[in-house]
């Protein structure tokens, strides 16, 4: 239940702030002239169904390869979905430019307070770290201090949060054209480290499941970065 509430607060922040965020730079919520009337609300619809697919079928596959039961849920996995749906949307659509600059700021809140609930879950949640000797570890009740992984990767979209609020005033045009794969890229490297951290199953070498679809994250990100600015 404490998990729910934080998703629910979550929730609240992210879109509350979303709508701030918007309203101050007179932004439309999909910023593209691509898409307009119906097309919107399909995009939405493209965007909503990948997030909530691939955060349950990403999530649970974890939990089922590392031997636990049960069904889970993965921000990386809904992420990853999400951006795979609409590529295949805007590809049907014709759409040939970046359309999620205005995700950016509601994606980091997400994570930054979600993170908290998984934190304030323990280890019921099974995102806690592996042991550690070092000051910070924490001990979710059974005795082992482990990494607290979930608030290493709030701290870091906080700051990642902190410094696209800080530039985008300065250069709009760049975080409009550029804004959403610097997002993805920053969020999959910093995802790939504390993976590292985390007791999951090993499906690749010392790479578990979240490792290879941050890889894949950072490849597609890495790609169309490149062909925004040529």
């Amino acid at each position: 239940m404490i998990h729910l509430a934080f998703d629910i607060l979550a929730i609240a922040l992210a879109s509350t702030f979303s709508y701030y965020f918007r309203r101050k730079y007179q932004l439309n919520f999909i910023h593209n002239p691509s898409i307009i009337g119906d097309l919107k609300y399909y995009y939405q619809t493209a965007l909503l169904l990948g997030l909530i697919i691939g955060s349950i079928f990403f999530g649970s596959l974890n939990m089922q390869l590392s031997g636990v039961e049960g069904f889970g849920k993965s921000m990386l996995g809904g992420i990853f979905g999400a951006v795979l749906f609409a590529e295949v949307f805007k590809y049907f659509a014709k759409i040939k430019t970046s359309t999620g600059l205005v995700f950016v700021p509601m994606l980091a809140i997400l994570i930054i307070i979600g993170r908290l609930g998984c934190f304030a879950a323990g280890l019921d949640d099974y995102t806690y770290g592996v042991q550690t000797s070092l000051p910070w570890g924490f001990d979710f009740g059974d005795g082992i201090n482990r990494h607290p992984v979930q608030l290493y990767e709030s701290l870091s979209l906080l700051g990642f949060l902190g410094l696209f609020l800080y530039q985008y005033p300065k250069k709009q045009t760049f975080w409009h054209q550029n804004g959403f794969y610097i997002f993805i890229i920053f969020y999959a490297i910093q995802r790939f480290v504390w993976e590292f951290l985390k007791p999951y199953e090993q499906i690749f070498g010392v790479f578990n499941l979240f490792h290879i679809l941050a890889i894949i994250l950072i490849a597609y990100a890495t790609i169309f970065l490149n062909k925004s600015n040529t």
